[in-house]
């Protein structure tokens, strides 16, 4: 077989391109599955060392991190701790996700919070205890429904010095209750102003019922829309509350100012500036409340860690105790000895060290290894059933975390060995296929290449000995006519219909070349519009009826109207007349023909049924390619070019049509396309 330059080209591109890498790859492959097995140890110890010195590095920077953000809060706090909680200048305070609470310490003394904590004592949970005699006696004013002359005169009655200033107090309380029962606002107000401008009367009060004569006062300022008034009474007692030096009512005090400072957020006619500093004021307040309670509550715990002058390499030390873990930090910001007590929050500290953990090992998932808290939890990794622990190592400071690895199993070590041993197997093998696929692909190319260059080589000869016969009968007639040979009438018009008639086989043959070459261009070429396929066929049934007719043959046609399709009537008449004229062509005397067009639920149906020679099982499956002719071509009696049944094929694809062929060698042969029916 003869290969062409092109084709050499491409084997050669092939061969160097694909089984050249394939085998050098392959020699490489069974090269290192020799080595597997020391590599596979040799790579287990290097990740596992390197695995432990990413989580250890992990881990201090994250808490370096923290440490860094906790030191930016505490400068912050630094730089202006009392304005948070001046009304126009709290800003936002400024959190640290891992820290519940910051203390600040200026040489021994406390900074932040800056609540007043001289004779700080833990608060009282009032909410559990056996009410007092006040409180019992305030409660049945409430239930009271005496007059308010009644009670003014109970008021006047305890004036004596027999009476006490309790007995006193509750009247007023009582005169206040019911005046806000009746809504007598400014009378309540009037008595609420006696109460609260009269410290030795407020003085028998203790802390709860204090806030509650506040909360009563705020909320009548509210029930009377004086929204003004309510901010600044609110504001009024936040400043009496922190120049106390006395703080025993945290937790009234919270109530009362959470109370008040939600309902001035609501109010509708408060400024956008007023709002964002109320915000501020309440979060900073409510956070250095909490911050007071963390100071009462672990107070040993921070004297002990203010009185420990030991600091780490890095400068933090760490107490954990009583369920509480807390570090200081000492460095200087602006003069004296400045400390930073911080509190952690557990969860969120351990959430940011354990994310960190996890993302770098992501990266080492073939190394044993595991976390385990304190209380022997497992925060990362897995702890295996069979194998010994190589190391452990504390990797946190803030808390007893221990980080251990593990060997790994020796069958482990082989079963990942096998699987990449797979794996190359599996790619060599792949490559072969590859091969031997493209090999056989290759060939098969090659082979239908030249096939198709022999066809085209016998098309040309075909059509040039179909364009030399009609030439050579034309010219020869043309010139006996010319040179008055011929003088009978008779045989002027024998000669002048036989130039004719070769005059339209060489015009049907060229227009079969040119209908060819116009289906290569494809749809671009097409002239789309709705037409009845009906009207196409029959108009090429009646211009090549004669021939037929001529050639004794008997025709059976069916037109049926509305077989109506959306395509390009030069290319329908040409698939019509390609069919009809093999039809005629193939069929002998006496032959019969039958043309139908009808219409099959959504389909328009064209079909041409003869009975002529038919076509072999052997060939009907090429009949349809280029160039392509039945039998013989040397011995093939009847002419034509090879292109009919091609451009038959191109046109019915086109048009998004189907074509099938049912033949019989000696019985005859149907070919039918079905066209999409269009309304």
């Amino acid at each position: 077989m003869h290969f062409s330059k092109g084709n050499l080209i491409l084997i050669l591109v092939f061969v160097g391109g694909i089984i050249l890498p394939t085998a050098i790859l392959s020699f490489l492959g069974f090269r290192n599955i020799q080595n597997e097995m020391f590599l596979a140890q040799k790579n287990f110890d290097e990740n596992q060392a390197a695995l432990e010195k990413d989580i250890e590095d992990a881990i201090e920077k994250e808490q370096e991190k923290i440490y860094q953000e906790t030191k930016a809060a505490s400068l912050f706090l630094y730089e202006q701790p009392r304005s948070l909680l001046e009304f126009g200048n709290a800003a936002s305070f400024k959190d640290v996700a891992g820290i519940e609470a910051i203390f600040l310490y200026n040489n021994g003394k406390l900074v932040y919070p800056d609540i007043s904590s001289k004779h700080f004592y833990p608060t009282h949970d009032f909410s559990s205890v056996v009410a007092s005699v006040n409180e019992q006696r305030l409660f049945e004013a409430e239930q009271d429904t005496s007059s308010r002359e009644v009670l003014l005169h109970r008021l006047i009655k305890t004036n004596s010095p027999f009476i006490t200033r309790n007995e006193q107090v509750v009247n007023i309380l009582g005169i206040i209750r019911l005046c806000y029962k009746e809504k007598n606002y400014e009378e309540a107000l009037k008595w609420l102003k006696v109460l609260e401008s009269n410290p030795h009367l407020q003085g028998y009060l203790h802390a709860d019922l204090t806030r509650s004569v506040n909360l009563l006062h705020f909320e009548i300022l509210v029930k009377q829309k004086k929204h003004a008034e309510a901010e600044d009474y609110s504001l009024s007692v936040l400043n009496q509350f922190l120049q106390s030096e006395s703080i025993e009512d945290i937790p009234s005090a919270k109530f009362f100012f959470e109370t008040a400072f939600s309902q001035i957020l609501s109010f509708e006619d408060l400024s956008q500036e007023k709002r964002e500093s109320f915000w501020n004021l309440r979060a900073n307040f409510n956070r250095q409340l909490g911050y007071m309670e963390i100071l009462s509550k672990y107070r040993k715990n921070f004297e002990d860690l203010l009185s420990n002058d030991f600091m780490s390499k890095d400068g933090i030390l760490y107490r954990s105790r009583d369920d509480v873990t807390l570090f200081k930090i000492g460095y200087p910001f602006l003069s004296g000895n400045q400390i930073v007590i911080a509190k952690i929050d557990t969860e969120a500290f351990r959430a940011r060290l354990i994310e960190r953990v996890k993302n770098v090992s992501q990266r080492w998932k073939n190394v044993p290894f595991s976390i385990i808290d304190e209380k022997d939890s497992l925060l990362a990794g897995a702890i295996p059933d069979s194998s010994g622990v190589i190391s452990q190592t504390r990797i946190s400071g803030a808390f007893d975390w221990e980080f251990s690895l593990y060997e790994k199993d020796m069958k482990e070590i082989r079963r990942e060995s096998r699987q990449r041993m797979y794996l190359m197997y599996g790619l060599l093998l792949f490559s072969l296929i590859t091969v031997v696929f493209g090999s056989f692909f290759m060939l098969r190319f090659i082979i239908q290449e030249h096939k198709l260059l022999a066809m085209k080589a016998n098309f040309l000869s075909s059509v040039s000995h179909e364009l030399k016969t009609p030439l050579t009968s034309i010219k020869m007639f043309a010139e006996m006519m010319a040179r008055g040979r011929v003088t009978k009438v008779e045989k002027v018009q024998e000669y002048s219909g036989l130039i004719g008639k070769e005059a339209t086989r060489l015009e049907n043959l060229i227009g079969a070349i040119l209908n060819y070459t116009r289906m290569e261009h494809g749809t671009g070429a097409f002239k789309w519009e709705r037409l009845d396929f009906s009207v196409c066929a029959k108009k090429v049934f009646e211009a090549v009826e004669d021939i037929g007719v001529e050639k004794g043959l008997e025709f059976h046609t069916k037109f049926e109207p509305g077989a109506y399709v959306m395509g390009d009537y030069t290319a329908l008449y040409s698939l019509a007349q390609n069919l009809i004229e093999n039809a005629i062509k193939y069929t002998n005397a006496p032959g019969e023909i039958t043309i139908s067009v009808y219409n099959e639920e959504d389909r328009a149906v064209f079909s041409v049924a003869d009975t002529g020679v038919g076509i072999d099982s052997s060939e009907q499956k090429n009949i349809f390619n280029d160039f392509y002719r039945v039998g013989d071509e040397m011995t093939r009696s009847t002419k034509g070019s090879g292109l009919g049944l091609a451009i038959v094929k191109r046109v019915a694809e086109t048009h998004k049509a189907t074509i099938s062929l049912s033949s019989k060698l000696g019985k005859g042969s149907t070919f039918t396309v079905r066209f999409k029916k269009v309304d």
